[in-house]
């Protein structure tokens, strides 16, 4: 960018240089309009410019005549100090001896040399001074210095003051050092700009130095400070840099030096000027008025482009992030809007048009799209053609999920799978879209999450597309009467696809309203859901005919097989399946056996396992010898028995489950409670070693050891302000208002405890996202659960509460989140009670310090965050 012509005078002495052809200047002249600079002969200066031209004059050609040192000392160091070097394209030779040589001393090696002979030494050559080219470059110069006798001739300061160098006398001065402790005062230039930039710009061409001298008094022309120091630096990184650095003149004064050192952050004066241009960066400017988020911005905007990520591009994220209704704070800016690629064609207008359907709540995606855009390509297509007007805002965010989180980010996954699947999503997208606008209200949101769910468990594009052609239908028809809108079976129906043959697909297709009514009811929990889906995964994948006739015949039954079989953890699971399957109840070849070999067989295996026998009562007793049938009874009693297989084989995997995962303890027949602990101990990983201590503590009577642990004890020791007594064994006790009977108690029984999820059904839940943290909340001992009953026993809520580091009672979030108020003012007031039979302060969200829980005898904990609103239920006065 040109220099502001109004910032420079006419004409302007910029600079004295002195090269091996003479003394010139650089002078500024900008009477004609543009500012030009010339090279002048310092004799042809007009008259007034420099009045010390001709004292300046004579001291050069002292210099350039001289032929001892001595004499000329002082004119030599007068024109270093007035004028700046211009290196020449030819270089003078280095100087090798800039002082005579001793005479020679008379010697015995010398004798004709005493006095009285005709012998006369030679005279020593005098030195070859070439003073004029060495001033002209600072190299040759430096080799001067170096082997000058600055002992015998000091080099004198601009104020003919001899200067005080270095007490190190093996190391020369050198023009760089000298400089360093303060020139000449140049004529017409700033002192500050000369000693912080024209030294750098020495030789530059001229344009540059106007550039930067534009730049330096754009900036107020401060000597010192970071108006200064950061356009200095930059000068000195890269001269050539000007139109990076003059940018920062169409900003706010105190946002020029920001923009100058984001600049050298991000070193992108290292990039081609006009990358960024001055449209661009005013809309930076425009986006916040903050000047930590204008930082964040441009900083993320410039590290982008050393990407070669476009400005344009950026801009649209930083316009996104400054849109937000929760803002972003600037270290977030940074990180959000940090991407790899560019997406040429995205258009905000299309994420505005997203966030009217999904509220603010849709904040959250904005940026995510943003980025996914640029690696997913077709994404901002399918924005654009998305009619986000007639979704809901449940639909709406569902269906996004299915082109973001469920695509390109699979665990494990090659970038060419990813590929193939997000192909494959791409060219089913218009006939899910169809089918999704074609339904309305909660059957829409049903038809995303089961989309969702379906695509989730899908590794292979072909496949997914291949399962699709023949499900579509299904899909379509399982969100529609006579199915709930409210449940969702995706996941159990791509458990099965994804492991089933072609046939399995067509059996799936086919299947019967009533099968599927039945997969829905089971599926009436989302835990449970989640955890026939698992179960399912499996017994598809070990035995995909079985699978497939179980759900025909006896959809029930599998259901709550795959749901048990869902609690053990997958290495187990699969461990159990293929040492089941060696067993005689699945080893068996049931169809190559005489009907009558098969169903003696298999009464057999009833009466040795306790497994209820499908061998009607007529054919048991001919079995036995008590009755007589003849062949067609037998033969009709025989398929009779055998069309019920797999039921029984269903039982026996049943009874297989329960015995392998109870083995170690002997708890499930006890209670309910027992046989939720022991599904629990099966499928969690975290917490296990706990868990499975309290169990066989628990089978073996020990009820409450527990609690004895030394590092339970040990905190009980640490907090000596706790009593043990009043925490554990509590025997407070509160009234409902307005639901008589019932009450709220702490739980005493552990393996209650174990249930606070479950009961309410929250993600602590058997087979939930965070179910280990409920064997948490039983071994620590500064965690406890309180249950509100009814009179029936039946829990209504739970709370934990538990007391931090502090000796505070921390109160966390009552479940279910629907609880009357009724029901969450009796626990305001059981809290209240704890804390006073403590004599301990109740944890305020809103206090100073945040609370700290520890963790005592679990390994993990999940920290559901303290109850917000507690305050809001108390006790009218």
């Amino acid at each position: 960018m040109p220099p502001d012509t109004q910032a420079i005078q006419a004409p302007l002495l910029l600079a004295l240089m002195r090269g091996a052809d003479g003394l010139f200047a650089w002078v500024a002249d900008a009477s004609g309009g543009a500012p030009a600079l010339r090279r002048m002969a310092l004799a042809d200066l007009p008259a007034g410019l420099y009045p010390q031209r001709d004292a300046l004059l004579a001291d050069w050609r002292q210099v350039c005549a001289a032929r001892e040192l001595d004499a000329v000392w002082p004119a030599l160091w007068r024109v270093f100090w007035a004028t700046l070097s211009e290196s020449g394209e030819q270089a003078a030779p280095m100087p090798q001896r800039i002082a005579p040589a001793p005479a020679p001393k008379a010697s015995a090696a010398h004798p004709r040399a005493f006095r009285g002979t005709k012998f006369q030494p030679p005279k020593p050559a005098a030195p070859v001074l070439d003073l004029a080219a060495w001033l002209a470059d600072e190299r040759l110069f430096d080799g001067f210095l170096a082997r000058h006798d600055h002992p015998r001739l000091p080099v004198p300061g601009a104020d003919g003051a001899p200067l005080a160098l270095t007490s190190d006398t093996d190391r020369a001065p050198t023009v760089a050092s000298l400089l360093a402790r303060g020139a000449g005062q140049w004529p017409a230039i700033p002192d500050a700009f000369r000693r912080a930039f024209l030294w750098r710009l020495r030789t530059r061409p001229s344009n540059e130095l106007l550039a930067w001298l534009h730049l330096w008094r754009g900036l107020g022309g401060a000597a010192q400070g970071p108006a200064l120091i950061v356009p200095a630096t930059l000068c000195a990184l890269a001269p050539h840099a000007h139109a990076w650095a003059a940018l920062a003149l169409m900003l706010p004064p105190p946002r020029q030096i920001i923009f100058l050192t984001v600049l050298l952050k991000q070193r992108a004066y290292l990039l081609a000027p006009g990358a960024l241009d001055q449209s661009q960066l005013a809309a930076i400017d425009a986006l916040d008025a903050d000047d930590d988020c204008f930082s964040a911005y441009l900083d993320a905007v410039l590290d982008n482009l050393q990407r070669k990520v476009s400005v344009a591009y950026s801009l649209e994220g930083c316009l996104l992030a400054s849109q937000r209704v929760d803002p972003l704070l600037p270290h977030e800016l940074r990180s959000r809007l940090s991407v790899g690629k560019a997406c040429p064609d995205f258009r905000v207008s299309d994420i505005a048009r997203m966030r009217v359907t999904l509220g603010p709540d849709g904040d959250y995606r904005t940026l995510r799209l943003w980025e996914d855009c640029a690696h997913a390509p077709g994404l901002a297509q399918l924005l654009r053609e998305t009619c986000w007007e007639k979704l809901s805002a449940g639909a709406a965010d569902t269906w996004l999920s299915i082109f973001t989180s469920t695509v390109w980010y699979g665990d494990g996954q090659t970038e060419k799978q990813n590929d193939k699947r997000w192909r494959a999503h791409l060219a089913l997208f218009p006939a899910w879209h169809a089918d999704l606008i074609a339904l309305s209200g909660a059957w829409q949101e049903k038809y995303a999450r089961m989309l969702h769910d379906y695509t989730t468990g899908w590794d292979d594009g072909d496949t997914l597309r291949e399962s699709l052609a023949h499900l579509a239908p299904l899909l379509r028809r399982l969100c529609s009467a006579p199915f709930s809108a409210d449940i969702d079976i995706g996941h159990p129906l791509s458990s099965m696809a994804n492991s089933f043959p072609v046939e399995g697909w067509q059996q799936l297709a086919a299947a019967s309203e009533r099968t599927w009514l039945t997969v829905e009811r089971a599926c009436r929990r989302e835990d449970d859901g989640r955890m026939i889906g698992r179960g399912l995964v499996s017994l598809a994948r070990c035995w995909p005919a079985f699978t497939m006739r179980s759900l025909s015949v006896a959809p029930q039954r599998l259901m709550r097989v795959a749901r048990l079989l869902g609690y053990i953890a997958w290495e187990r699971r699969r461990q159990f399946l293929s040492e089941t399957a060696h067993t005689v109840w699945f080893s068996t070849r049931w169809s190559e056996l005489v009907p009558d070999d098969a169903c003696r067989t298999l009464y057999r295996l009833c009466l040795d396992c306790g497994v209820q026998s499908p061998v009607p009562r007529r054919l048991r007793e001919h079995f036995e010898g008590k009755f007589i049938l003849s062949d067609a009874q037998v033969a009709r009693h025989c398929r009779l028995a055998m069309s019920r297989l797999p039921q029984v084989l269903l039982a026996a995997l049943e009874q297989a489950i329960l015995r392998s995962i109870d083995q170690p303890f002997k708890l499930h027949d006890r209670s309910g409670a027992a046989s939720h602990a022991v599904r629990l101990a099966a499928g969690i990983d975290i917490n296990r070693k706990g868990l499975r201590r309290v169990l066989r503590e628990q089978a073996e009577g020990q009820t409450g050891a527990y609690l004895e642990h030394p590092l339970n004890r040990a905190w009980f020791a640490r907090h000596p302000r706790i009593d043990a007594l009043a925490w554990q064994g509590s025997a407070l006790c509160v009234d409902v208002d307005g639901l008589p009977g019932a009450r709220l108690t702490v739980a005493s029984d552990p393996l209650d405890i174990l249930m606070l999820g479950t009961h309410v059904g929250s993600c602590l839940g058997l087979g939930g996202l965070c179910d280990y943290s409920a064997v948490a909340c039983l071994l620590d001992a500064n965690k406890q659960v309180v249950y509100a009953r009814d009179g029936a026993g039946r829990v209504l809520a739970r709370q934990l509460l538990a007391i931090d580091e502090r000796d505070r009672l921390v109160c966390f979030s009552v479940y279910p989140l629907n609880a009357n108020a009724a029901l969450l003012r009796a626990f305001h007031a059981f809290d209240q009670a704890m804390a006073a039979s403590l004599s301990i302060d109740i944890y305020r969200h809103d206090d100073d310090d945040a609370y700290d829980v520890a963790i005592v005898l679990a390994e993990h904990w999940w920290d559901d965050g303290v109850w917000q609103d507690q305050d809001d239920y108390a006790a009218a006065t």
